[in-house]
């Protein structure tokens, strides 16, 4: 009896030893294959190292060189919520570059005849004085030779500090296939166009359909969205970051596009862990990079993005669900504070029933952020809250724009902005730039002291007060300001803590 149950034991003992081997084997496996997605990873972060972030500087971020899409292709395997080719700057020469390009069809290109062409637009910006001399090629799916365009251009803006906004076109007479991206280069045979960057073509539409009109108001079709650019100076701060869109969320603003090159990924990363059912709001981020000196060529800039901006807007059909009807270019310190209403939407009910205007327009009022903090308001409340005198200094203020998407019945009314334009009133609509006021000449970071403010004209306006506790409130900001948003790392966790 004994002698059985020594042999079950060397029996259990063998077992034990066949289990401990096959999981040691189990482990060496799983230890090569994550080492294999360890050197994998490293070298995704090598390419990214190698090819830069979004901020690079002009002279690393384009160039003759630069391939756009392969850069797409960087962002959409990253975690920034990127969900289109990105519009970047692309030297065409020394005098021009091209930004974004639209592809214009009245059909699927499935349904194409023979005789429709193709029409391509281009933003582009350009010296002023130069007079744009270029060729075009249009690039097809599908195939690796281009064909040569027909080349044409007009001026979309006024000329600003010898920069001018330009949009060219290429176009062909024949349908031969779904054109995917567009290249300009120099009319001079000793340059080889096959290597002009390439533009990715957007599709849009070039008919929207029109909605009746009639004397009474429309009923939940006012769909705002905001595009939003850096300040004058190119630095935003996450305070600022956050209180901007969960401001303008709380006003009713959904969409927003966001075109910075100086955003953290981290930031981004962040702001996609919330659900959409909580945040409810649709961000999409495009990296920015300027190859000009950004302080000097910031309207310029501006108009270009506004473009960008009202083109994919435009490419979406009018039946679509939750489509947008008004646009917006914004920047980080600017804020469209409503008077009398609680939502922007209401706003423009109110001041547009019918809605026959096309562009909307509101003067800035200069907050001072170097101004003294105004007492009576709750301690809680962010800094833009308690600053609550606008003054009249000379400091760079551009009117903001909002533009109505529901004049636009075809596509060329995107380049006759001031048909139908009305200023709204301070009584119903103010929108607040917060910014040190500092004197222009001279070099000053602090801005103005505060004997030196108590100088200039101002006047009280506690507009903004009335939404701080709706602010504070908010589910997102108050993760914000608790600190916990930027500790979690899932979904589920961020839902925990609501």
């Amino acid at each position: 009896m004994k002698t059985a149950r020594k042999s079950s034991n060397n029996i259990m003992r063998k077992y034990y030893q066949l289990i401990l081997v096959v999981v040691c084997f189990i482990s060496i496996v799983t230890l090569l294959i994550y080492r294999h997605e360890y050197y994998r990873l490293r070298y995704v972060l090598e390419v990214l190292n190698f090819f830069g972030k979004p901020g690079l500087s002009e002279v690393e971020f384009c160039g003759p060189g630069f391939n756009a899409t392969m850069l797409s292709e960087i962002l959409r395997n990253s975690s920034m919520e990127v969900r289109e080719t990105p519009p970047l700057f692309q030297q065409i020469d020394e005098n021009f570059y091209s930004y974004s390009s639209f592809l214009r069809s009245y059909n699927k290109y499935e349904k194409l005849e023979i005789t429709e062409a193709h029409i391509i637009n281009t933003i582009v910006i350009g010296k002023a004085h130069v007079q744009p001399r270029f060729r075009c090629n249009i690039w097809f799916e599908n195939s690796s030779k281009p064909k040569a365009g027909r080349f044409s251009f007009k001026a979309a803006s006024e000329i600003i500090s010898d920069y001018q906004l330009y949009i060219f076109e290429c176009s062909l007479s024949k349908n031969l296939g779904k054109p995917s991206g567009i290249s300009f280069y120099v009319n001079d045979y000793n340059i080889n166009p096959m290597h002009a960057p390439i533009n990715k073509v957007i599709q849009v539409n070039t008919r929207r359909k029109v909605r009746e009109r009639s004397s009474i108001k429309f009923v939940n079709n006012i769909e705002p969205a905001f595009c939003v650019i850096p300040n004058h100076v190119p630095i935003v701060s996450r305070d600022a970051f956050i209180e901007f869109l969960v401001f303008h969320h709380i006003m009713g603003v959904n969409y927003f596009t966001i075109y910075d090159g100086m955003i953290s990924e981290d930031v981004i990363k962040r702001l996609n862990l919330f659900p959409s059912d909580i945040t409810q709001w649709d961000i999409q981020f495009f990296p920015l990079n300027y190859p000009f000196v950004f302080a000097k060529s910031y309207k310029i800039v501006r108009r270009a993005i506004e473009l960008d901006c009202l083109f994919r807007h435009y490419k979406y059909d009018k039946e679509e669900s939750s489509k947008v009807s008004h646009v917006a270019v914004l920047s980080w310190d600017e804020f469209l504070v409503p008077r009398v209403h609680n939502s922007f939407k209401a706003v423009l009910d109110d001041f547009d029933p019918i809605r026959a205007l096309r562009t909307y327009t509101v003067e800035p009022l200069l907050f001072c952020l170097n101004q003294i903090d105004d007492d009576n308001v709750e301690i809680g409340y962010p800094a833009i809250m308690k600053k609550t005198h606008y003054y009249n200094i000379p400091q760079d203020k551009v009117p903001i724009h909002i533009r109505n998407l529901e004049t636009m019945t075809n596509f060329d009314d995107l380049f006759n902005l001031t048909t139908s334009i009305k200023k709204i009133p301070l009584e119903l609509l103010g929108a607040h730039k917060y910014s040190v006021c500092r004197d222009l000449k001279t070099f000053s970071p602090g801005g103005y002291n505060e004997t030196e403010m108590q100088v200039f004209q101002h006047k009280f306006e506690g507009a903004m007060i009335k939404y701080g506790q709706s602010l504070v409130s908010n589910k997102v900001y108050r993760l914000y300001t608790s600190g916990q948003i930027w500790e979690k790392n899932s979904i589920d966790n961020v839902r925990d803590m609501l």
